[in-house]
């Protein structure tokens, strides 16, 4: 008896400790909105059940009033589409209609390189087609209406940017392309599709293809911030991201997905091993793998017009945390971090601003471009780091389609303090150091 009450104790205990740290996001949430840094909600789950929500902002900034965001307000839900996108290519593959193998010119044959190019490759993006976001009109046609015979009419105008398997590299062409060999098969279109394999399978009535933004059906808008004063930001038209970003949903319908999806619910166990298998990468199929506080992170991220989201699955806690902002200009990693943290009573990690900034000559910024090689967790994951000088502005990232603007804060160091991401060069030994919050610290080479 008295060793049930010390364990009851010691539950409690940590119930009330893990309830602490979540009111520290609570006030971390409400102070970052407040000061025009946020609106969204996030969600948080463990075995199942919801133990942390929370909504701040407005859903709908009228001029005689504001519509606040609440439980049932829908969001873009942006790239993580990707991951029901490949929820669905599996389920073909289960019923024998498609196989990883087949290739991508038995659907579209004058996409550049469509021999050539698999399944497999469209799914782990190791396809090598340009990214049709970086296409010269893509400003303009983004927000209009856009057929299939239209979006592929500019897919073929670009040549493939390498071979098959020669390297990942991010790219929504991917899974347009998906969405589209999706409809070719079922004979129906992408939102009938996503219906009947996702949603009417496990209940999520608040999901679907998005259209224009119905504030009636309690969709958000999307905002930015512009000297701290909201703007609304302009709308996708939802037919150009198709299989790659066109969804709708809120956070509590994401973590529903995630955890059917985990638990083997929308395909065989078989199947879903595939899906998430990386093979010493980063990427597997429409989810990618990371490794954080030593733990292993499933998820996707995605940014559409204003909106901004995240989905990780921590499958060794049962946890699943989504996070939608309809308007952010502050961290989106380290508020999902943060919730991870709080779950496990830990404390929260604020990110660091840098007042002070030096400015560097163009021939300095140049020294620092290059690709930079290291590897990443117990896995020992080989992942590359490129830098690009832009007059003098230093831009870097993993992927080469979407650098990010770099700050200097000292000779040989730069900071982007959003993504919590401290980086220290050697130039005489041509190295980096690489900090990020949640990571250990890491030495890359830089590629000769």
């Amino acid at each position: 008896m008295k060793r049930l009450l010390v364990l009851f104790l010691l539950i409690s205990s940590l119930c009330f400790s893990q309830q602490e740290k979540f009111k520290q996001l609570d006030s971390l949430l409400e102070q970052l909105s407040l000061n025009n840094k946020i609106m969204g909600t996030i969600v948080v789950s463990k075995n199942g059940h919801i133990i942390y929500d929370k909504s701040v902002g407005f859903a709908n900034i009228l001029e005689d009033k504001k519509i606040p965001i609440t439980k049932k307000s829908k969001f873009r839900i942006a790239s993580i589409t990707k991951s029901y996108t490949a929820t669905m290519v599996f389920q073909l593959i289960n019923e024998g209609k498609l196989r990883l193998t087949d290739k991508l010119s038995n659907y579209f044959p004058k996409i550049p390189n469509a021999e050539n190019i698999a399944i497999e490759n469209l799914l782990n993006h190791s396809s090598g087609l340009f990214e049709i976001t970086r296409d010269n009109g893509f400003k303009v046609w983004h927000l209009e209406e856009t057929t299939q015979v239209e979006m592929l009419a500019r897919m073929q105008k670009h040549p493939a940017v390498f071979q098959p398997n020669e390297k990942n590299e991010y790219s929504n062409t991917n899974f347009i392309l998906l969405g589209y060999i999706i409809e070719k098969i079922d004979k129906t279109s992408y939102a009938e599709a996503l219906q009947k394999r996702i949603v009417d399978r496990i209940g999520v009535k608040n999901t679907y293809f998005g259209g224009k933004i119905n504030a009636k059906n309690n969709e958000c808008f999307s905002y930015y911030y512009k000297k701290g004063v909201l703007t609304i930001s302009g709308e996708t038209d939802m037919s150009n991201p198709g299989g790659a970003g066109g969804i709708v949903s809120t956070p509590y319908d994401l973590i529903t997905f995630y955890e059917a999806l985990f638990s083997n619910k929308l395909m065989s166990k078989e199947s879903f091993s595939k899906m998430i298998l990386t093979k010493g990468k980063v990427y597997g199929s429409g989810i990618f793998k990371e490794e954080m506080y030593g733990q292993d992170f499933y998820g996707h991220g995605g940014s559409i017009d204003g909106f901004r989201s995240s989905l990780k699955h921590i499958p060794k806690e049962k946890i699943t945390i989504a996070l939608i902002t309809n308007a952010l200009d502050y961290g989106l990693d380290n508020i999902v971090n943060n919730a991870f943290l709080a779950s496990q009573n830990k404390s929260l990690e604020l990110l660091k601003y840098y007042t002070e900034t030096i400015e560097l000559t163009e021939e300095k910024i140049k020294s620092y471009a290059g690709d930079y090689e290291g590897i990443h967790g117990s896995e020992k994951i080989p992942f590359i780091l490129t830098f690009v000088a832009d007059g003098k502005v230093l831009k870097g990232g993993p992927n080469r389609n979407n650098l990010i603007r770099l700050k200097a804060i000292k000779k040989n160091e730069f900071v982007h303090e959003k993504l919590g991401i401290h980086l220290k060069f050697n130039l005489e030994e041509k190295t980096l150091i690489f900090s990020q919050s949640g990571i250990e610290s890491q030495t890359l080479t830089k590629k000769q």
